[in-house]
């Protein structure tokens, strides 16, 4: 039996390309062997004793082919092994493909989004595009007056609040600085002065979850607004609501940023059969929120479903204000954990 012939003046190899094995030097016979062309050109991944890999041949132009069923992977070792009756085996090892450098981690996108935010501003949101190391805020992230100057007792000193991937990052501004009445207040006023210029800057020395720095530093510049100190009240929303058959959002305008983590997970759509299933997406710097539902609308009634735990940028709740003045009595206040909002789609 001939399986083939060994072209003169060249010698046979094993050569990768773009992730295909072939057999150069070699010419195949028209027809595979007994034993298939596995029994002729193997290619086994990682260790010795692991079985042959799975894949297609081909016979291109004169030169046997072997296509492997899945990518090779970065950082594996593969052995091709070229066999014919009564002459020693060829083989020859490779690398597999190189593995690309991770995208150095970088700041995201910070909340609140506005460039102006009222003087009552209570959190900011710090979203990192890959996880990073703790304990690095004091070192590494600064917030500066208009001079340039680090203003060093607007946020709350050893706090550090970091969701389960440490890739959002909250902090606080000094309460004590933010309700009126308390002495911190009356002696150094509001963290954000209304009128001034600041810049929040985090340094890109900030070591990310593999030690490596950011990608740059992150700068970003905001003026001091009005504080708010009026609770959101759903009732004073302005809700469009979608046409029947479509599946145009529906969209709800706060009239002022919202918080905007709370806004993932503190509104939703019920209809006559319960929850309805859609996807959230929040514009206009946290002061609108439109939901798409995964199927079109259905003509009805339906109840836009407010926990009463939303939060607008200053910490006010749902009719419930966090500025309270010590002096002031609270005539009112929610006990429902849920309020709704009505809304027809026709």
């Amino acid at each position: 039996l001939v399986l083939g012939t060994i072209a003169r003046a060249q010698a046979v190899s094993i050569q990768l390309d773009a992730g295909t094995f072939r057999v150069a030097g070699w010419q195949p016979a028209a027809t595979p062997p007994a034993g298939g062309w596995a029994s002729v050109l193997s290619v086994y991944a990682g260790t010795a004793d692991a079985p042959a890999m799975l894949g297609s041949y081909s016979v291109e132009g004169g030169t046997l082919v072997f296509r492997p069923r899945y990518p090779l992977a970065a950082g594996v070792k593969y052995r091709a092994v070229f066999r014919q009756p009564g002459r020693t085996p060829i083989e020859r090892s490779f690398d597999g493909p190189t593995r690309l450098p991770a995208a150095a981690t970088r700041v995201d996108r910070v909340y609140p989004s506005a460039d102006v935010l009222p003087s009552n501003t209570l959190r900011l949101y710090i979203y990192f595009s890959a996880p990073v190391s703790r304990g690095e805020v004091a070192d590494r992230l600064h917030i500066l007056d208009g001079t340039g100057k680090e203003l060093k007792d607007v946020l709350l000193p050893g706090q550090e609040l970091w969701d389960p991937n440490n890739q959002r990052l909250t902090m606080t501004f000094d309460p004590g600085r933010i309700k009126r009445g308390l002495e911190s207040n009356s002696k150094m006023g509001p963290p954000i002065a209304e009128g001034q210029r600041y810049t929040l800057v985090i340094d890109r020395g900030w070591p990310d979850a593999q030690g490596m720095p950011l990608a740059a530093d992150y700068r970003k510049e905001f003026r001091g607004g009005p504080p708010v100190r009026v609770p959101p009240a759903p009732k004073q929303w302005k809700v469009t609501p979608p046409g029947a058959g479509t599946s145009t959002p529906l969209v709800v305008e706060f009239g002022r940023s919202m918080n905007y983590p709370l806004l993932q997970r503190m509104l939703q759509v019920a209809g006559q059969g319960g929850r309805v299933a859609g996807t959230i997406a929040v514009d206009g710097n946290e002061t609108s929120w439109r939901f798409t539902p995964r199927m079109p609308w259905a003509a009805g009634t339906y109840q836009l479903m407010v926990d009463t735990d939303l939060e607008d940028i200053s910490g006010n709740r749902i009719d419930q204000p966090f500025d309270i003045d010590v002096f002031e009595k609270v005539t009112e206040h929610l006990t429902t954990r849920m309020v709704s909002v009505p809304f027809s789609v026709r």
